[in-house]
């Protein structure tokens, strides 16, 4: 039997590792038994070398069997989540895990914070007063039983060698590689107990993923280890050049979300969260056509189940909306007028993401504390035809002077043309 010193040589001499030694290398990460810098040492072997897909799925065994899993569903319901690869102003996950419990989904939606310039989930449910994202196995498996849907961080005895080793490849480099995002993404969806997996991939100049092809090379790795685990997937590569929605900021994504779902959406969010959702329907066997579950979406969205849904969520979690309501209402943004006639030109949604970072929308430091209503809600999308003085954006922060600073920032970023501009015709680029 190799010592770990022997593995991590053997791996650095590009030489393959077994299941075996993979399994026994995790089982040393959980128990310390593996030291911080073998999990460098090891997260940089990968990144040099590579990991085989027969690697990739044994690390991604091993991760989510590191801790505790949750028990199958006894509903008889589908068990469906979705994963987003980050985006700004993506507030889809509020709006999906309503729509789809509504429509007959348990969805066991583990979520994480802000990563990079992309906004968490989690910080924008935590921008209301009293709601929980950390949840015991036990609470998740019973608000699975009585709705069929919680919104919850990583536990810490759910997948423990993946908390412990991203906070390793955080800070070695190691991140982007495509072995090692496939296991830590994967190893959660499968800890979940699920029966299918959508995957948003966004693609565009605010994603993680810049071009189609690194969406796809992504995408191909994770479709060969959910085939050899046996877990369905689904993929939809989305766009993610320009804000999606109106909103980017905790507090008003989820304030977005919320009325959206009483109401309508924004054109490319309602179209993004319709087809993911439909997917997971179809994915699930609740409809047979994807034709038909985008019709039931539709209809689950109109007759108002799902905005009930969402709010029961917030209720069971121990959120407070009307609080939220109270608190947030009496802020008094800084608007941002047109110029002068014209169209409004494309706006970059990672620079936008950056100055809603600085005001305190985000973390620069684990220390950081956020401001829940540092951000802004624009209120005209690309190729919308505006006139001089026309309120074009809302900006908001606690603190004056930064949302002041966030406001002349955003001004130079929206720019008017002069010539019509169109918009794109679908937020779907291709589905697998």
């Amino acid at each position: 039997m190799k010592s770990t010193k022997e593995l991590l040589r053997h791996k650095r001499d590009g030489q393959p590792l077994t299941p075996d030694e993979i399994h026994r290398f995790i089982d040393g990460v959980v128990d310390a038994s593996v030291s911080s810098a073998q999990v460098g040492a090891f997260c940089m072997a990968a990144c040099t070398r590579g990991l085989s897909i027969q690697e990739t799925s044994a690390l991604t065994l091993a991760m989510a069997r590191s801790g505790t899993i949750l028990e199958p569903s006894r509903s008889g319901r589908p068990r469906i989540d979705k994963h987003s690869t980050g985006g700004v102003g993506d507030k889809v996950s509020l709006l999906l895990a309503p729509l789809a419990a509504a429509c007959g989904i348990d969805v066991p939606m583990i979520s994480g914070r802000g990563l990079g310039h992309t906004g968490g989930t989690l910080d924008k449910l935590e921008s209301v007063p009293g709601f929980t994202t950390q949840l015991t196995r036990d609470q998740m498996q019973t608000l699975l039983g009585e709705s069929g849907l919680f919104m919850a961080g990583q536990s810490h005895d759910l997948v423990p060698a993946d908390r412990i080793i991203y906070a390793v490849r955080d800070v070695t480099g190691t991140v982007e590689n495509i072995g090692l995002l496939t296991a830590s993404i994967l190893s959660k969806k499968l800890a979940e107990g699920l029966s299918g997996l959508v995957m948003d991939m966004k693609v565009g100049s605010a994603a993680f993923m810049e071009t189609l092809d690194q969406a796809r090379a992504l995408a191909e790795s994770m479709k060969h280890v959910c085939d050899a685990v046996g877990m369905p997937v689904r993929f939809v590569f989305t766009r993610m050049d320009e804000p999606l929605g109106y909103a980017v900021g905790n507090w008003l994504e989820i304030a977005e979300a919320e009325n959206a779902l009483a109401t309508t959406a924004e054109r490319s969010l309602a179209q993004v969260t319709i087809e993911l959702v439909a997917q997971m329907v179809h994915l699930g066997g609740i409809c047979n056509t994807l034709e038909d579950a985008r019709s039931l979406v539709v209809n689950v969205w109109k007759n108002g189940d799902a905005h009930q849904m969402f709010h029961r969520m917030i209720a069971q979690q121990g959120g407070r909306w009307s609080d939220a309501i109270e608190r947030y209402a009496p802020a008094e943004p800084v608007i941002i007028r047109a110029s002068q006639n014209g169209w409004i030109g494309t706006v970059d949604a990672r620079d936008v993401a950056v100055a809603v970072l600085a005001a305190g929308g985000g973390r620069l430091r684990e220390s950081d504390t956020i401001d829940p209503l540092a951000g802004v809600v624009f209120h005209v999308k690309r190729g919308t035809e505006v006139q001089t003085g026309d309120e074009i954006a809302s900006v908001y922060a606690q603190d004056r002077q930064r949302r002041d600073t966030l406001a002349t920032a955003l001004q130079g970023m929206i720019q008017i043309e002069t010539a019509p501009v169109e918009r794109e015709p679908s937020m779907i680029l291709e589905e697998w």
